[in-house]
């Protein structure tokens, strides 16, 4: 069986907006024994897109269409699959479900034999949907399995994969990378990559999971990460069973007046420092009685970085009153990505913390 991916998009070909369907689509085929003829990139145009499956569906199996599927005025896909309907007499079978979004995928046969799936532009809804149809597509190979990694950008994953990166597709995902694998091939890459494969869905669940079974409560005390770290596991239900609550000291004043960071322990190191993140962490642990906490104390930018201390530098604690850890992290990003890289930074490096030490309560 072979296939063409076609990925709609006058954004992606002027270069205002990357694309970032298509190695994980194409991985998603490979790894079904489906084989890649071509991979194209067109404009919102229904003509273009229209000639461009016409000349697909003669020469290959399967047509993956990306994109196009919203109700916004450059979302034209519809008028093409109604062209496609009216001109080569495309069966339209029923729609292809979507269990993440509301736009659902469109379904087309062609008197060719061929059949031209199309999903949403939308990463997270278009692999989705492919789990949807892939039993349909399979070509005999082995099942995936998704693998969430933390800590590694996709060039670093590939390159510590080695030969079994071609199998594999990549999802950037909330400062994670969502790697779809053969499943036949999961424990050689867990290996691989070691700490940094996560056991649960994402960072989350995967440190809710290690709080539970270690019988654990949590809390937090953040400052550049201003309630983040509570944001992330409070979005979990049920963990109420686990995470006590955070305080967000945000000033200098409430990490000495609700913390008790000794105010001259600032002035001598500043609030950006090993010290006071480590003082901010005995603080949460004391004010909450928690088994584990995690404490943060940083510059997510724009302003209020200096040469010692430049924006994006972050202070992360983390561990319990007897064992904890206090690293220094300095990140490129934006505000709103520094934050959630500081937050993600500081479940992980409490993951690592509570399985280096052996904490339990259990």
């Amino acid at each position: 069986m072979n296939a063409a991916v076609v990925v709609t998009g006058s954004e992606i070909l002027s270069g205002r907006r990357q694309d970032l369907l298509i190695q994980p689509l194409t991985a998603l085929l490979v790894s079904r024994g489906v084989s890649m003829n071509e991979i194209r990139v067109v404009g919102d145009d229904p003509a273009v897109l229209i000639e461009t499956i016409l000349e697909l569906q003669a020469r290959v199996e399967i047509i993956v269409v990306t994109g196009g599927l919203g109700l916004t005025p450059d979302d034209t896909t519809h008028a093409a699959v109604r062209t496609l309907q009216e001109r080569a007499h495309a069966i339209r079978n029923p729609d292809l479900r979507n269990p993440v979004g509301s736009a659902p995928g469109v379904d087309l046969s062609f008197v060719s034999g061929a059949r031209a799936v199309f999903f949403p532009g939308v990463p997270a809804e278009a692999l989705a949907m492919f789990g949807e149809v892939a039993d349909s597509l399979n070509g005999g190979a082995s099942p995936t399995v998704e693998i969430a990694v933390f800590g590694l950008r996709e060039a670093e994953i590939a390159g510590r994969l080695g030969g079994l990166a071609p199998l594999c597709g990549y999802l950037p995902r909330d400062m994670e990378v969502a790697l779809i694998a053969p499943a036949d091939r999961e424990g050689e890459i867990r290996g691989i990559l070691g700490e940094h494969a996560l056991q649960g869905r994402d960072l989350n669940a995967t440190v809710g999971a290690l709080l539970r079974e270690r019988g654990l409560s949590c809390a937090a005390a953040e400052s550049c990460t201003g309630g983040l770290i509570a944001h992330l596991m409070t979005g979990l239900s049920g963990s109420s069973a686990y995470f006590l609550g955070s305080v967000v000291s945000y000033s200098n004043g409430v990490k000495s007046g609700v913390l008790g960071v000794p105010a001259d322990l600032i002035a001598r190191h500043g609030a950006v420092s090993r010290e006071v993140a480590r003082a901010m962490l005995l603080g949460v642990l004391r004010l909450t009685g928690a088994d584990v906490a995690m404490a943060t104390t940083g510059i997510a930018g724009p302003a209020g970085g200096t040469q010692a201390k430049p924006v994006g530098t972050v202070w992360i604690a983390a561990g319990s009153r007897e064992s904890s850890v206090v690293r220094e992290f300095r990140f490129p990003f934006d505000r709103e990505r520094n934050k959630m890289i500081f937050a993600k930074t500081a479940l992980f490096l409490l993951r690592a913390c509570i399985r280096d030490s052996g904490i339990h309560r259990v």
